[in-house]
This record gives structure tokens, C-alpha cells and sequence, in this order.
């Protein structure tokens, strides 16, 4: 496995175990805004937070209520290719070597206008399961990922959370 594989695969692991999630960083360079239904969510981005070489926690999203999260992680690439996303994806699929992953189904999909995939996964912790769907895209030489997290009885609400990403007005 390669170092910036490494870094990845960690950081989304260490990410998706933090049971209470870190501040995060800008959007400003994202290529996407986040929309949120209620003042129930809140939006946290004041600053990045270094998970590993080149790989930065830059946002959560969650529910006051409901305890339902979002986690933006930014990778920047060294030299963006037309393998970029197949590399990241490899990292996601390291992870799931990991015996508190466990695989749901990995699916090609298109993301606001950029070709993507989604991963499902269940994370177990102790006693407590989360449910998570992660999308992973390339766009203007980063990789970035968008995880959405709740209960495995949310996943509907789970499904709606992707809504709140909308591409940026050119």
C-alpha cells in the first residue's frame, strides 16, 4: 500500500470512529456548497484539521437532535490523473480490513456532475453500530469525501443528508 493510501485509509478510519467529531476547515475551495434544511444542523468549518499527509477533516455537519453527522474530508492530490479516483477508492477498500468495518455494497455514481462512488459500510464500536455512506470524487486536484452518519434504523434520514451538498454556481 502506498504512503498517501496509507494516510487516507487511516484518516477515514480514524474519522469514522471519533465517537464526538472534531471543529473542521474551509470549504472556500470546495466544489460544492452545503444547503442545510433547519437551524437543527449545525455547520462546523472554522478551521482545518491535519489527519495525515495532505489529508484534512475541513467540515462536520450534524443534528442537535437526531445525532445524525456529516464529515467532509479533503485530500489534496499531488499530481491529479485519471487513476486519482481509482487510488483514493483503493484506500476506502483497505479500510475495510479493518474488523469494525464491515462492507455494505460499493456502487459508481455521479456526483455533482463528477464521476464517483459510494461506499455503504456499518462501523461497530463496543455495543454501538453506526451506518455510513461515504462519496468519493476528484475535482480540481483533490479528492474528496463525503460521509454521512446515523443509527443503522436512520438510514433513510441517512439518504436525505447528500441532499444538502449542491454544486457551486460557475
Amino acid at each position: 500500500m502506498t504512503s498517501p493510501r496509507f494516510t487516507f485509509t487511516l484518516s477515514f478510519v480514524v474519522a469514522m470512529l471519533i465517537p464526538r467529531l472534531l471543529c473542521a476547515g474551509t470549504l472556500d475551495d470546495a466544489p460544492f456548497r452545503v444547503v442545510v434544511p433547519s437551524s437543527e444542523w449545525k455547520i462546523e468549518d472554522s478551521t482545518a484539521q491535519a489527519m495525515g499527509k495532505d489529508v484534512f477533516l475541513v467540515a462536520t455537519i450534524s443534528n442537535t437532535n437526531t445525532l445524525l453527522k456529516s464529515v467532509i474530508i479533503k485530500t489534496v492530490l499531488e499530481k491529479a490523473s485519471h487513476s486519482s479516483l481509482d487510488e483514493l477508492c483503493a484506500g476506502m477498500r483497505d479500510s475495510f480490513a479493518n474488523p469494525a468495518l464491515k462492507k455494505i455494497s460499493e456502487a459508481e455514481t455521479t456526483f455533482l456532475g463528477y464521476k464517483a462512488r459510494t461506499f455503504t459500510y456499518q462501523v461497530t464500536q463496543g455495543d454501538q453500530t453506526t451506518y455510513n455512506e461515504a462519496t468519493v470524487w476528484v475535482a480540481d486536484g483533490k479528492g474528496w469525501t463525503i460521509a454521512c452518519v446515523g443509527r443503522p434504523d436512520q438510514k433513510a434520514e441517512i439518504k436525505k443528508i447528500i441532499k444538502f451538498y449542491r454544486k457551486k454556481a460557475d
